[in-house]
């Protein structure tokens, strides 16, 4: 078949993140024989004349629209992007008989809500290099029950197959970064500097209370050949001249030794490049830090959500105060510069709590540090349960669109205590 896949993002809040799951997915689809277009809508002065052109002269059998974001996650200042993504429908609509399959890290948040406000015609839930090849062999007899993570209509229900998750290293497949204009990425400037994205396993087996990602990727680590990410890394450097990578791996330091050997391959070809992951506290060793400085790593996301003990218990972080700071010691002793996410809000939030979060924040001096207030409820976490048993959510009530857990403590007084917090340090952005 010939298939066109869109990439609807154009958000250039604080980073253009590069479109690395439609990459997988688009090469995906390359080998299992179908013929593919991509087009991007990231840099487009008049995205809808391109569309309008592709379908022209592309004429696709099926269109993929990925969806990277719901909404923007923010409590004060709440937008929901499926709005702006009608207008996309209607023009592949206008200009196209093939049927639209949705997918992409949003659509999987809520894929029936998603499938049924945009009026699409099927989805592929979890993985797409695992359920789009699979959805593409049904539609012509529309067998779909046995396609795992099939999202589609029968009479007035939606459907939604289970996933199937990649299996061992020989089940990935190389991302399509040639489909994309990976310079442009690279230059461009938001209020951090551009990189390309790489990913080495998914999988996520923590059990913070608010986290999707365990439903959607498993609790099981799956990972490539890490030689294989570090050949993509090292193409881009030779050709195109990209330097700044980014690990968008959830958890860059778990397992450990496989974060130790994706630094060892980097340092034993010599590669003259910088990258930053995301490292939860829980897990790391002075060895770690000293392999990842000599490899090149030169930003690290700390992503320990608050300060407080107690608060980090009650949101099942996984790690306590001590590893947060252990991490960005050993940060800081290599050189390597650090971001910390506090996210106030959650089950026993206090005037008390957030004060102590900032204190203890401010004695690690990061880099960088991002607040927010107000946790989204996704469907199926644990916080989700718990905010219908207290009230904060009705029992019918649609998690398509934003809603947050904020505790009863804080509403009052919280985002202006955070707007004078940030305004009196350099550094932290809310």
């Amino acid at each position: 078949m010939k298939v066109l896949l869109i990439s609807e993002n154009r958000s250039t809040t604080l980073v253009s993140p590069f479109p690395l799951g439609l990459a997988f997915v688009s090469s995906a689809l390359r080998r299992a024989g179908h013929e593919v277009a991509m087009l991007d809508l990231m840099f487009l002065d008049d995205w809808e004349k391109s569309l309008n052109s592709t379908l022209s002269n592309f004429v696709p059998d099926v269109v993929g629209l990925s969806i990277r974001n719901i909404d923007n996650q923010d409590m004060r200042n709440p937008v929901f992007f499926l709005g702006d993504h009608l207008s996309i429908v209607a023009a592949i609509r206008k200009h196209s008989q093939a049927p639209i399959v949705l997918g992409g890290a949003g659509f999987n948040i809520h894929p029936a809500g998603c499938l049924d406000f945009l009026g699409a015609d099927f989805g592929v839930y979890g993985e797409g290099e695992a359920a789009f090849p699979v959805l593409l062999d049904a539609l012509p007899g529309s067998r779909f029950e046995k396609a795992p993570g099939a999202v589609w209509r029968e009479g007035d229900q939606i459907i939604v197959n289970p996933p199937r998750y990649l299996g061992g290293a020989d089940e990935w497949v190389p991302p399509a970064y040639g489909d994309f204009d990976v310079v442009a990425y690279h230059e461009a400037r938001s209020e951090l500097p551009g990189c390309i994205t790489v990913q080495n396993k998914r999988g996520c087996h923590m059990k913070c209370i608010y986290c999707s990602t365990p439903s959607l990727e498993g609790t099981r680590c799956r990972s490539r050949d890490l030689r294989w990410s570090v050949d993509e890394m090292a193409a881009l450097n030779r050709e195109k001249g990209i330097q700044r990578f980014y690990i968008v791996d959830n958890v860059f330091n778990f397992p450990l030794s496989q974060a130790k050997d994706f630094c060892r391959e980097i340092i034993a070809r010599n590669l003259k490049i910088s990258w930053q992951a995301i490292l939860n506290p829980a897990f790391g060793d002075d060895d770690l830090f000293d392999l990842m400085g000599k490899a090149g790593c030169r930003f690290i996301s700390l992503g320990n959500e608050s300060g407080h003990e107690l608060i980090l218990k009650n949101l099942r972080k996984g790690f306590t105060l001590h590893n947060v700071r252990m991490a960005a010691k050993r940060a800081r002793a290599q050189g390597i510069r650090f971001g910390c996410f506090l996210l106030f809000g959650g089950p026993g939030e206090t005037r008390d709590t957030i004060a102590r979060s900032m204190e203890f924040v401010d004695e690690l001096s990061p880099d960088l540090v991002i607040l927010k207030a107000g946790i989204r409820i996704y469907p199926g976490t644990e916080l989700e349960v718990l905010a219908r048993k207290e009230g904060m959510i009705a029992r019918d009530q649609d998690l398509l669109h934003p809603a947050f857990y904020l505790s009863p403590a804080i509403r009052e007084w919280v985002w202006g205590y955070l707007e004078e917090s940030v305004g009196t340090r350099a550094n932290w952005k809310l």
